[in-house]
């Protein structure tokens, strides 16, 4: 038995001595090969080096606790009278040395093993890391980093022009889109993880610098647009951050036209089949599957205007020849163009869209689709009249089209709308969109390039015969019709309940008591709004805009009271943590310790963390507030009740409740409203002071009035307290030590 613990006694040294600080030099290398800022981190969970107290891993743990059993060998304790003569107990140090060798050395071979893993073949490491992120629970952080380590595999494949695990990457980016696009809420459409959002830019961006030349399906997935919107036949919403990445990934491309073609020729079959268009069914009744007809085209129009953008840009970065693809792209004979426009009507229609700049969009053309280089408000009308170019490019297009049947004709316009708003929107913009098509006109290197040949006084005349067009259907309606008295109370009502009712929303998180400490600093207002809006909307003679009575109030309770009320918390915080989303509870225990008068405001409650909250003794206290800012989803403010924000209604001048002849709609909100024809002559200074350039005639003044204040006290003590996500960044997670217990204000 002694030469067996003089054995294990040199192993010990000699791995203490010897190896392990080799093995340390090995480590601190891991990444470097494949130029990974995260490898080293998904090292950090492998057995034996996973960490098991504090930051002691378990490799040193054992190695100490061999070391420690040295102690029973140099100083022998004699057993009690009682276990004298038991082999087991008086050998009891031998065993110990040698139990604890013996688990040391297995470690360390397993240790040597993994350590020669992340040091070898990348195929194998990288099968190795999917197996481990397909194992893995979905809030275990670990994965995130594996995510982030298989994307720099990618990375690197491409930087190194590494075909073997191209096969593996592709599978894997393959099964891990379509996982999210089979889990997905329907309003929204399916949305991705940042990490695999971003790896798409990154392949594209890094194909370009190394000039991919073998991992060309890599390149191609990436680039397409596949692995976002997908192959399926089936119809398939886009969400709005991935509508963001797609345009990132057109950004870099821009300039590449293979890249470009890449995508364009995905689209086109993305355009038509998951969104082709639905067959109305009938039955006594009428259409029984508008709504699926009506979904359908939503996301047909809002697909067809990110293709317009597209268009927009390339002419902006003067990429003629890729202009010259996607014009003649065709899958099908005769040709067919799923992403162009096929008559004159849908080309005003589009103009229309871009060009208006009064046009009601939740997101402005210039945030939605920003160019390179046009990155301030000085230039930004730019990226606007860059989109027009092309729409007037793709006039010009129409005089060279070759027919096919009889009854074509793509040089004429078929219906005009029977909408008064819109035919009045033509009527506007029909100096400007001649303008845009002269400038085309006079491109000679854009129309050779496309070989486009064109009769320019054919085309300008087509204008001078649609003026008189426009003109002669406006005339045929009643430009000067009386407002509605019925509508105009219609929105009132639907004005005062849209607001009460969203107003209402924040008294259970109102003060009950007045307080004179009030931190004027973050004192926060919000206010209604005075908009110049269609007179049609409020005429019985002219066809309204949808929800007209209710679009502009739904705007101010949705954008302003909705956002800004709960953001306010923002600015009364004191403290501030971010957690995982699995330690919700123990976060709540760390920062209440007495419930007495305490409250969570929660804000964006996921359905993960309400379950939580639920089985827990928290849910007696808990409250949740609406708020439109979805970067506070999952979000927890706790306070005490004293320290609870104090609503005060402010009353309104009187100077402008007599100048607009405001009506009052809430005396406890002091709100008010008035709809007014500054077309009349007694409201002709409103009109000079408020009308736009437009057709004047046409415009109606509608104020929703209100001033709302959110005070705070000066002494208030709130804790801010956020869960990750794997969806958003939201910053370094704080450790559950670092949460400090919430304290009464004074």
């Amino acid at each position: 038995m002694n030469y067996i613990i003089e054995i294990c006694v040199a192993i010990d040294i000699a791995i203490l001595g010897i190896a392990y600080p080799i093995l340390i030099d090995k480590i601190s290398n891991i990444g470097q090969k494949y130029n990974s800022e995260y490898l080293p981190n998904v090292f950090d969970f492998e057995y034996p080096d996973n960490k098991i107290i504090g930051k002691i891993s378990f490799f040193q743990f054992i190695l100490i606790l061999a070391l420690l059993s040295f102690i029973f060998k140099i100083f022998p304790l004699e057993p009690i009278e009682y276990f004298k003569g038991n082999n087991l107990i008086e050998n009891s140090a031998d065993i110990l040395v040698f139990t604890l060798t013996l688990i040391l050395t297995i470690s360390f071979f397993y240790w040597v093993n993994k350590i020669m893993l992340f040091q070898g073949k990348a195929s194998e490491l990288l099968k190795y890391l999917i197996s481990k992120y397909d194992n893995k629970k979905e809030d275990d952080q670990s994965k995130t980093y594996l995510l982030k380590t298989i994307n720099e595999f990618a990375i690197f494949a491409i930087e190194n022009q590494d075909i073997h695990i191209q096969e593996s990457l592709l599978d894997f980016y393959f099964k891990q889109f379509r996982r999210f696009k089979e889990n997905f809420k329907e309003d929204i459409g399916p949305e991705f993880p940042i990490d695999l959002y971003n790896v798409t830019n990154e392949i594209i961006e890094t194909s370009i610098s190394n000039q991919n030349k073998k991992l060309k399906a890599l390149e191609h997935r990436a680039s397409s647009g596949t692995w976002l919107f997908g192959e399926s036949f089936k119809f398939a919403k886009i969400s709005k951050s991935t509508y963001v990445w797609l345009w990132r990934n057109l950004i870099t491309s821009s300039e590449h036209k293979t890249l470009i073609s890449n995508y364009w020729s995905s689209a086109s079959q993305y355009f038509n089949y998951s969104l082709s268009g639905i067959t109305p069914e009938y039955d006594d009744n009428g259409i029984t599957n508008q709504s699926e007809i009506d979904k359908v085209e939503i996301e047909r129009k809002r697909f067809l205007e990110f293709n317009y953008a597209l268009g927009g840009l390339l002419y902006y970065k003067d990429e003629y020849n890729t202009l010259k693809y996607i014009l003649s792209f065709s899958q099908s004979q005769p040709p067919s163009y799923p992403l162009l426009p096929q008559t004159m009507d849908e080309i005003f229609y589009w103009f229309d869209q871009f060009s208006n700049e009064f046009k009601s969009r939740a997101e402005p053309i210039e945030y939605k689709y920003f160019f390179p280089e046009i990155d301030n408000l000085g230039i930004s009308r730019n990226v606007s009249h860059n989109i027009c170019l092309y729409i007037s490019l793709l006039f010009v297009r129409q005089f060279t089209q070759q027919t096919i049947y009889v009854y074509q004709n793509f040089k004429i316009f078929h219906r005009l709308t029977d909408d008064l708003q819109e035919l009045y929107s033509y009527n506007d913009r029909l100096p400007y969109f001649k303008n845009c098509i002269e400038t085309i006109l006079s491109n000679k290197i854009l129309l050779d390039t496309l070989n486009y040949k064109v009769e320019i006084e054919e085309v300008i005349k087509t204008f001078d015969d649609l003026d008189k067009k426009i003109k002669e259907k406006i005339d045929i309606t009643k430009l000067n019709a009386n407002l509605s008295t019925d509508k105009i109370q219609t929105f009132k009502n639907s004005t005062k309940q849209n607001i009460k009712d969203a107003l209402d929303k924040y008294k259970i998180i109102e003060n009950k008591n007045d307080f004179s400490n009030v931190d004027d600093s973050i004192v926060t207002s919000i206010n209604g709004e005075l908009i110049v809006s269609s007179k049609s909307s409020f005429t019985d003679n002219d066809i309204p805009n949808m929800n007209f009575d209710s679009v502009y109030s739904q705007h101010i309770a949705n954008n302003k009271i909705k956002y800004f009320l709960p953001n306010s918390f923002l600015l009364a915080r004191t403290e501030k943590y971010l957690i995982e989303r699995k330690q919700l509870i123990a976060g709540f225990e760390r920062i209440i310790k007495d419930f007495k008068d305490k409250i969570i405001v929660a804000i964006g409650l996921g359905y993960e963390s309400n379950q939580l909250i639920t089985a827990s003794k928290f849910k007696d206290i808990l409250v949740e507030i609406p708020s439109t800012n979805n970067s506070l989803s999952d979000t927890f403010f706790i306070l005490d009740k004293k320290d609870l924000p104090k609503f005060e209604s402010k009353d309104l001048p009187q100077k402008e409740i007599d100048k607009f002849d405001l009506t009052l709609l809430d005396k406890n909100y002091k709100l008010y409203s008035n709809v007014i024809d500054i077309n009349l002559p007694k409201n002709s200074s409103l009109k000079e002071e408020y009308s736009t350039k437009d057709e004047k005639e046409l415009k109606v003044l509608i104020l929703i009035s209100f001033i709302l204040l959110i005070k705070w006290k000066k002494d208030r003590k709130i804790t801010m307290l956020s869960l990750t996500s794997p969806f958003q960044e939201r910053g370094i997670v704080n450790e559950l030590d670092d949460l400090k217990e919430l304290k009464a204000s004074t």
